[in-house]
């Protein structure tokens, strides 16, 4: 399959996966409600026992034939895409630090590559903050949950968070997929190879040049089954999901998919053109077939092979640089979620007080909490499935808000992720353009010749 019909072939299978999916949520759903909440359910049953409804009604359609087979195949793509994961990450980052020579060019495209993502994320926060403030969501509603006191896990010192970044065995953290532990140990292994002497690197220097040749064109491979994969999985997606779970919650999807347009159409685009000076738009259109594939898979890891594919060939961004520059952003670079993160929180705030008079709303201090630890944890969420309900414990302890609250977005946070999964790949390669730019790495005959 051509690169440049990838797209096409991708938003058809998007389309046709949810026509296939709606058809099958609409012959479950409603036996699955019954079967769980009886006869005489209410919305704010639904929304109180929302991951209960969802882990049945994933088990009833597992159970069927056609569920069974979408399942099967969406597992099959999602497999295909990890298994080229860690090499991949492995080879590209060597090859990159090795072709940048000495360290200081290391550590210079390294300090440019963190600033963009620190800011990007904050810009990210900020617009949710916004948004989430104007909108005002989760006023006047009347949902009611049951808060029962319960204990939850205190999160993990700073210290604890930096020393689980180093891993004690990379064997372990590749099982486990921890890219934070590979990543670590790859360029740690790229910077000291490039320390010793050129006739004893040669040899090492072949075969990581060679690993990532390698792996590109397995790539190429997996990403000719995206449409096939893509539309399995958004079929079993939605009809485990449904495409009414929006309605009762319609204010607060619409927030958080205000607040991702914003940053995903004029933030990042606004940042890219201020220091590249070239058509973001564009480029957009060039890295179609990472996005789209990053929406349906809701993983900015296992979409990065096709993110850095899509760079080096519709983008005309030297290997160089998307091989540092994109594997770092696909573990630490959470636009979509940190902002995400800052939006839920408020938004339950508002819910919480809407039925309690007692509680408060949050303060100006309160809300600025909510913005440092939701780019905390976007950073330390990245690689967890459901990460953003999962990390959202730490802000809502730190604001002293009810956890029972995450089973308001159990419904809505599968098709949530995808977004902001978008979103977080969007500014990944956002940011690869961005330093290919300021080094001056770009072919511009790719992509900008006219």
């Amino acid at each position: 399959m051509k690169s440049s019909n990838t797209h096409r072939w991708v938003l058809l299978g998007i389309i046709l996966g949810f026509v296939i999916g709606t058809v099958i949520n609409q012959a479950h759903v409603e036996e699955v409600r019954q079967s769980v909440l009886g006869s005489d359910y209410t919305d704010a049953d639904i929304h109180a026992h929302g991951k209960e409804l969802s882990d049945t009604l994933v088990a009833t359609v597992k159970g069927t034939t056609i569920g069974a087979a979408l399942h099967g195949i969406s597992r099959i793509f999602m497999n295909l895409l990890k298994m080229i994961v860690i090499p991949l990450v492995f080879f590209s980052l060597v090859t990159g630090i090795l072709g940048m020579g000495a360290g200081n060019n290391v550590g210079r495209i390294g300090f440019r590559t963190a600033l963009w993502y620190a800011s990007t994320s904050i810009f990210s926060i900020l617009t949710g903050l916004l948004c989430v403030n104007l909108i005002a969501p989760g006023e006047g509603t009347n949902i009611l949950i049951p808060t029962t006191a319960r204990p939850a896990t205190p999160p993990e010192s700073f210290w604890d968070v930096v020393a689980n970044m180093i891993p004690s065995n990379v064997f372990d953290s590749a099982a486990n997929f921890d890219m934070f532990g590979i990543i670590v140990f790859a360029i740690l292994f790229g910077v000291f190879l490039v320390g010793i002497p050129p006739e004893k690197r040669a040899g090492m220097t072949n075969l990581m040049e060679t690993g990532c040749e390698v792996m590109m064109r397995m790539t190429e491979f997996v990403i000719s089954f995206a449409p096939v994969g893509i539309a399995a999985l958004i079929a079993f997606t939605v009809a485990t999901s449904g495409p009414e779970v929006f309605l009762s919650l319609l204010p607060f999807v619409l927030t958080v998919a205000t607040a991702l347009a914003i940053h995903f159409l004029a933030v990042l685009p606004l940042l890219t053109w201020l220091i590249t000076r070239r058509n973001p738009y564009r480029y957009m259109s060039a890295m179609s077939p990472a996005i789209l594939t990053a929406f349906s898979t809701a993983s900015s890891a296992g979409t990065l092979a096709v993110t850095m594919e899509n760079a080096q060939k519709n983008g005309g961004i030297s290997n160089r640089i998307s091989s540092f520059v994109l594997p770092l952003g696909a573990t630490v670079n959470m636009d979509g979620t940190a902002l995400f993160e800052c939006v839920t929180v408020l938004f339950i705030a508002q819910v919480h007080a809407a039925t309690h008079p007692e509680f408060l709303p949050l303060t100006l201090t309160a809300q600025i909490t909510v913005v440092f630890l939701a780019l905390a944890v976007s950073v330390g969420a990245a690689g967890i499935p459901h990460a953003g309900l999962v990390m959202m414990v730490i802000i809502l302890n730190a604001v002293n808000l009810p956890l029972e609250y995450t089973a308001l977005v159990w419904a809505v946070d599968r098709v949530l992720d995808m977004a902001r999964t978008m979103t977080n790949v969007w500014s990944d390669s956002c940011g690869a353009l961005v330093i290919a730019h300021t080094e001056d790495e770009l072919d511009p005959s790719v992509l900008y010749s006219s």
